[in-house]
């Protein structure tokens, strides 16, 4: 099974995100778009484990998660990597909070290369021109500006299903 650790984000962030959602689906492009529920911030990402490591890594999150305070985030404006003109990823980034997010992803372990930028993906491109009506429609997306308190993390697993992945929230752990 494939483990992150992640913030879940929380039901007015996952309606605003799903209003965001709406809109965009009405805008010729095709992309596949997550789920509200599934919605979260990956803190780190294990990819494939066996699942004997398990005890391990709830372990991992639940010390980290004692050594991180309670923390607030403010979710700002639609964006995509690689570029608004050219996005193979939407998301809804953070504009306060990158500090605390990015703190919590160093106690949990995170050892990728690139940089840091945590977001809440809301949808995957399936091909790779994107209409100008898209590109359009994503720049005409306002700052969402919701606030949301981080008091736990967890550790999901995600397993493949005929619309993608379906996420699973295996353990939760309380910060501070």
């Amino acid at each position: 099974m494939r483990l992150f650790i992640a913030v879940a984000a929380d039901e007015e962030v996952r309606a605003e995100a799903a209003a965001a959602v709406a809109r965009l689906k009405k805008v010729p492009g095709d992309f596949r778009w997550v789920d509200p529920r599934d919605m979260h911030v990956t803190l780190r990402y294990f990819g494939e484990q066996p699942e004997s490591r398990l005890p391990e890594i709830e372990a991992l999150m639940k010390e980290a998660a004692g050594r991180t305070k309670a923390f607030e985030l403010v979710y700002g404006k639609v964006g995509a990597f690689d570029s608004i003109e050219q996005p193979r990823v939407i998301w809804i980034g953070v504009k306060e909070g990158t500090a605390a997010l990015e703190a919590a992803a160093n106690a949990v372990g995170r050892d990728e290369p690139r940089p840091y930028h945590p977001h809440l993906t809301i949808g995957r491109n399936r091909r790779q021109q994107v209409p100008p009506e898209f590109v359009a429609a994503l720049r005409a997306e306002t700052d969402i500006s919701l606030k949301h308190g981080v008091r736990k993390i967890s550790l999901y697993a995600s397993r493949p299903a005929p619309f993608g992945h379906a996420y699973e929230i295996l353990s939760e752990a309380e910060l501070g």
